[in-house]
């Protein structure tokens, strides 16, 4: 039997007491917390601030929204645009632009449109660029990077600017970066990279740039 979620909907003002009760919070306007909130559900569509922790299951935002301190989030799906402190977000489905201060850990990300953060930290990364995009530092066991091939932008503005991409199994194009490092690197058209580090193999399409190449030894841990 499907139970309802005790559900409050807030159109706009200031929210400092939630009640405990309350398990799912609507938002279709603009509000702001002024409190700790953990939630099975939250909805936001309108301006939304939250100033406190935030703690929710599922948190679906279509418009624009800004969680100013740590969130841990089970699955975030972003539509809008969305600016994050800092947080763990175990399933990251963005196809607006996001944003993130300080460090994001995430299972699974993925994303169409802009991206811009100090640092993420993922077991699986894919992003289908629409804009420019910036990442300083990126690491991920598996690495997709690709342009979107809906929006009509000009292709320079199709872009990821990274400092450091890191993982097993990185597959990009349309990215220019300072270091790179994994142990299968596919590196497609439109990328300039400064130095590429490698333990087992390497390509480079022919409308790339590589400026170095490194080939590392494999660590063995006993």
């Amino acid at each position: 039997m499907f139970q309802k979620l005790r559900t409050l909907t807030q159109t706009n003002g200031t929210i400092k007491q939630l009640d405990a009760g309350y398990e799912q919070l609507n938002i279709r306007g603009a509000v702001s917390l002024h409190q700790e909130v953990h939630l099975k559900k939250v909805s936001t569509h309108g301006h939304s601030s939250f100033y406190y922790p935030v703690t929710a299951q599922v948190f679906n935002s279509t418009g624009s929204c800004v969680l100013k301190d740590y969130c841990e989030i089970e699955e975030l799906t972003n539509a809008g645009n969305i600016k994050i402190r800092n947080g763990l977000i175990q399933k990251i489905n963005s196809s607006g632009k996001l944003m993130v201060e300080g460090e994001l850990q995430s299972e699974q990300f993925d994303a169409i449109g802009i991206v811009k953060a100090a640092e993420i930290i993922a077991h699986h990364f894919h992003l289908k660029l629409s804009g420019e995009s910036e990442i300083g530092r990126l690491m991920a066991e598996n690495v997709i990077i690709e342009k979107d091939k809906m929006t009509l932008l000009p292709l320079f503005k199709k872009m990821l600017r990274c400092h450091t991409v890191s993982g097993k199994h990185l597959q990009f194009s349309n990215t220019k970066a300072e270091f790179v490092e994994g142990e299968v690197v596919q590196v497609g058209e439109n990328c300039v990279i400064g130095t590429l580090s490698y333990t087992d193999d390497y390509s480079i399409a022919s409308s790339a740039k590589v400026h170095h190449i490194i080939r590392r030894e494999k660590e063995w841990h006993s």
